[in-house]
This record gives C-alpha cells, structure tokens and sequence, in this order.
C-alpha cells in the first residue's frame, strides 16, 4: 500500500527502523528537534521577506539548530506560471539565500521538486483531509475571492505544505501569524494519521517570527 510504503520512506530516511499498524499514544515517541520553512521562487525577495523570514533563518542556523530549508518551486506552481521564468527565478532565490548568508554547509538547503515524497505524502494527507477543513483557510479565501475559475492546485496546496513538514518529521516550523491556522491543519493531519496508521509524524510546534515585519512590503 502506498501509505505504508511512504512510512517506511519516511522512517528510513530519518533512521527510525520500525513502523507499528498499532496505534500510539499521541507524542509517546520522542522526535529530535528540527527546524523546517521553505521559500517560493516567485521572484526577486522583498525588504519583508528578508527581514521578517530570511534574517530569520540565519540567525537560527547562527545558533546550530537542525535546519531544513526548501526552495518551494511546487508551490509556486499553483498559480498562473511561465515555467522558464521558473526555473530562472529557483537559481536566483538559491544565490540570494547564499548571498544573505544561508550555509549549505550548517543547514539543508534543497529544491522541494526533487524529492518525489512531497507529493506522494500530500496525496495520502489529501485522502484524509476534507473540503469543508480546505475551504476555511483564510489564506485560501484571500486568494481565491477575484478568481473565476479556481486552480485546485490552490484549493489543496495546504495539503503540500504539511507534506512538507510531516515528511522530514519537523517539530518546530517558524512562520508569520497569517501561516498559523495551516501550521494547525499539518498539526491536525499528523494526529489523525498517527491515529490511523501508528505514531509516525511528530505534531508540529508553530515558531512566530519577524513580527515586527510582518507590514514591510517591497519598496515598489
């Protein structure tokens, strides 16, 4: 089955060695702290971005935590797309990361494309996940109020972004307060398939930073 198969993915890659069908207590196993965000290549960053994610970033890479940072290239393909641009724009934001003093050599820096349990874990989340849970997120409302016609991609991208997290068992994920109700969702996911499939994800802690930013916009 493919869920057990991603588990077993998941676990080797993590270098836990067995999966129980058997359900757990929730939390009963111990997960090492580890730190996961992400960025879309969507284009130059902005004063914002890097003040309120970036600096952010390496101020915690700074302090030795076990970092994983992901050039979120899928998501960016959730709306209309010119996939040269695309490409250009992944080269551009990995230099800008290294330029703004992210070390590949102290964190996990990666392009989110190129690691197939993404998507493979987003489509055992989705199977467990509802429409009436999707449609509520504010975000999704934001950006959906002046479409016709909706992407689906956009309708289930939350779903991805807890495959995100979930996939390399991150505990503390740093965000702004508009990410925090789609941090709860992967929250809520995890337990409901620690609860079907036996405790594999840890439940996620949210990290609020660069508040003080959160209005900075691109000087434009």
């Amino acid at each position: 089955m493919l869920v057990k198969r991603i588990v077993k993915d998941v676990t080797r890659i993590t270098n836990i060695k067995r999966f129980s069908s058997t359900p757990l207590e929730p939390n009963k196993r111990e997960f090492p702290r580890k730190i996961l965000s992400g960025i879309q290549p969507t284009g130059a960053i902005h004063l914002g971005n890097y003040l309120g994610a970036i600096a952010q970033w390496v101020k915690l890479q700074n302090q030795n935590e076990d970092m994983i940072l992901s050039i979120a290239d899928l998501h960016s393909m959730t709306i209309s797309h010119d996939p040269k641009a695309l490409s250009r724009n992944i080269l551009e934001i990995t230099a800008t990361l290294l330029g703004c003093g992210i070390d590949p050599e102290r964190v996990i820096l990666f392009q989110q494309s190129a690691v197939p349990a993404h998507t493979e874990l987003c489509w055992c989340l989705g199977c467990i996940s509802t429409m009436a849970r999707l449609s509520h997120l504010p975000q999704y409302k934001e950006k959906s109020k002046d479409l016709k016609d909706i992407p689906l991609g956009l309708f289930v991208y939350p779903i991805l972004q807890a495959a995100d997290i979930l996939a390399y068992k991150a505990t503390h994920v740093p965000v702004g307060e508009d990410q925090v109700q789609q941090i709860e969702l992967t929250q809520d996911l995890a337990r409901m398939f620690n609860n079907r499939f036996g405790n594999t994800f840890p439940i996620p802690h949210t990290m609020i930073t660069g508040t003080e930013y959160a209005r900075l916009r691109s000087l434009t």
